[in-house]
């Protein structure tokens, strides 16, 4: 059936640069065409996302992220990936054309390989998970379907960090997923849902033992069915199922596939050296020579010499006697030929020189590569692509870079070396530094300014939770997750402990040292004021300030007003006053007075108590006839304290 009948994006332009082609493949998570880049005049691979996938926002972001490091990635084993972007919905990767067809495809047309040749082919296929492996990335879907084998005799490994995307989009456990990767999941992935170098050493087992058996070791009715035979039995050796496979080829198999990913290669370096190792010692008689459509033979060994066999290449002879195979009309004394041709050929040799400038200026002539500019600020960069031909623009978004300090350019597009027409745009994109950094310290701070200086830092997604702290003033940053100096990723999740206030307690009536004991437990300032009372106890709390109930913090200062009990009232010295005036007086100000007479009279010659007193005291007025000292006609008031009258005139008035 033709792929192409129906596609609405066949004929199509993604982003005014790759015109869709055909349509080649689909799987569950993408659609492939061909495609042509008109700026390049190229031929690539063009793979575009389900809609399904594409409507969510973090399985594309994870999937972006997946394509730039997989676009650092350069190894002649990898299949290569040039650009990737979205237009009208569509997401979509530009990878390397390669002609040719699947491992599936082979296996299918041959069944099984000999071992030589099974080894030729895993051998490269480790290089490239091996490459990925050195560069921290891990492939995850390993298998027959994504190793390509070139028309020129390459092997290409395809898709290269796209399973973690899906992966993480559709869960290890949904059916989707599982069906398409059963038969070479490690029993880890299946069990805990965990990945690394290791379960790409585990499918490369299990496709070398395919490629040895021409069947997979482990089959059923259902996927789950094939997991559960991963986790709980042993990948048997190949000579079991093809007898005669050699013993070192069969430990190559049993090695990669162990359950317990502890006893298999560390990463796909080491199995390679494993089975290269196995390969040097394989005799004549294990292979049957190259793998027509397959890989070359990896390199064995640095001093391996080439040896050509007898009749491997063209039969080379004399120039003279290939002229024997001519008729005797067009043989010359110069060259053989008839003279007469000479000015035809000569002509016609022209013509054809013509012809290949022409096109060589129209195909490569006529463009001009784009010149490095990767890490220069913009104003240089515009001067050199100027100087080049060719015109500037500056991305509107900023992109990572753990190479190129911010603000200096960090890419290219097209990418430098890649060749353009004159007058051509070349968008540079600047730098926003690496993404991940080193977590700045910002505990201590309040939590506006830490959220300013977290965001100038480029972070964007800052939270805060709120505790309840003694020691800190509220809004203050009590810690951070990531820690001070840990590493951070600017695109994740930063959370903030901020301090938050607390209820005061209420106090007043307590005791003023208990009251400030408890006040200053909570971290509290705490500070006196002293007010008479006739209610409250000395030494207790009248009030306090702010009120009990209120929200404070840690370093809040809190008034407390404490009772010196209630108020002292000089009491004068009303010595020699009338008793009437005397009275009065102590009445006025507040005191009690009793009266005790002695042999009658009216002056005061006596009182008690004396000094000062609570208002309320009483006190005792002793009157006699006599002035005071008992000298007859001696009183009167001498205002003392300033309240003595002078009323008393001596005598009896």
């Amino acid at each position: 059936m033709d792929m192409t009948t129906a596609d609405p994006l066949v004929g199509t332009t993604l982003d005014q640069r790759y015109r869709v082609e055909a349509r080649v493949a689909s799987g569950g998570m993408a659609t492939v065409y061909v495609a042509h880049d008109l700026r390049l005049d190229r031929r690539l691979a063009c793979k575009v996302m389900h809609p399904s996938l594409a409507e969510d926002p973090t399985f594309v972001r994870r999937f972006i992220n997946e394509a730039h490091s997989v676009a650092k990635l350069s190894h002649p084993n990898v299949v290569g990936v040039f650009d990737q972007g979205t237009d009208q919905g569509h997401v979509y990767l530009c990878m390397e054309y390669v002609p040719g067809r699947t491992l599936r495809d082979m296996l299918h047309a041959r069944g099984r390989l000999a071992p030589r040749d099974a080894l030729d082919i895993i051998a490269p296929v480790l290089a490239a998970l091996g490459a990925a492996h050195q560069a921290g990335m891990i492939h995850r879907d390993v298998k027959p379907e994504n190793v390509l084998l070139t028309e020129s005799g390459l092997v290409k490994v395809a898709d290269f960090g796209l399973a973690r995307a899906v992966e993480s989009q559709q869960g290890m456990t949904k059916t989707g997923t599982l069906m398409g990767t059963a038969a070479y999941l490690a029993p880890e992935q299946i069990e805990r849902g965990t990945s690394d170098a290791r379960t790409d050493v585990y499918a490369a087992g299990i496709m070398l033992y395919e490629m040895l058996t021409g069947r997979q070791p482990h089959t059923g009715d259902t996927p789950i069915s094939i997991a559960y035979q991963h986790v709980n039995e042993d990948v048997p050796r190949p000579s079991r199922m093809v007898p005669g496979i050699p013993p070192e080829v069969d430990t190559l198999v049993t090695r990669a596939t162990e359950r317990d990913p502890r006893y298999r290669p560390a990463n796909a370096g080491q199995y390679l050296a494993l089975v290269l190792e196995a390969r040097n010692s394989l005799p004549a008689a294990a292979g049957a020579g190259p793998v027509p459509g397959a890989a070359a033979p990896a390199p064995v060994n640095a001093n391996d010499t080439l040896v050509v066999e007898a009749g491997g290449l063209a039969d080379l002879r004399d120039p003279d006697d290939l002229d024997d195979d001519l008729p005797p009309e067009r043989r010359g004394p110069l060259g053989r030929l008839d003279r007469r041709h000479y000015p035809a050929l000569l002509v016609s040799a022209v013509l054809a020189l013509v012809l290949i400038v022409l096109g060589w200026w129209f195909f490569i002539g006529r463009y001009e590569p784009v010149p490095d500019v990767v890490g220069m600020g913009e104003e240089e960069a515009a001067n050199v692509l100027r100087d080049a031909g060719l015109r500037m623009e500056v991305a509107d978004s900023q992109v990572y870079s753990d190479d190129v300090e911010p603000g200096l350019i960090a890419e290219v597009d097209p990418g430098v070396d890649d060749r353009v027409l004159p007058n051509d745009t070349v968008t540079v994109s600047l730098s926003k530094g690496p993404q991940t950094v080193e977590m700045p310290d910002v505990v201590g701070q309040s939590a506006s300014d830490a959220r300013a200086a977290l965001e100038e830092e480029g972070f964007t997604e800052i939270t805060e939770e709120q505790t309840t702290s003694h020691e800190e003033p509220a809004g203050t940053v009590l810690s951070t997750d990531p820690e001070p100096g840990a590493e951070a990723d600017r695109e994740g999740e930063i959370v903030l402990t901020v301090a938050q206030g607390f209820d005061l307690p209420d106090v007043v009536g307590q005791d003023q040292e208990q009251a400030r004991s408890t006040l200053e437990d909570l971290g509290l300032q705490v500070s006196l004021t002293e007010q008479s009372s006739d209610d409250v106890p000395a030494g207790q709390v009248i009030s306090q300030d702010p009120q009990g109930g209120s929200t404070a913090s840690a370093g809040d200062d809190v008034t407390l007003t404490v009772s010196t009990g209630p108020e002292m009232v000089a009491i004068p010295d009303v010595t020699g006053w009338k008793v009437q005036d005397a009275e009065k007086e102590l009445r006025e100000l507040g005191f009690e007075v009793t009266v005790t007479e002695i042999l009658g009279g009216d002056r005061v010659v006596r009182y008690s108590p004396e000094g000062e007193a609570e208002k309320g005291t009483e006190i005792e007025l002793w009157v006699s006839p006599f002035g005071p000292g008992g000298d007859e006609g001696e009183g009167g008031g001498n205002g003392n304290n300033g309240n003595g009258n002078g009323n008393g005139r001596g005598g009896d008035d």
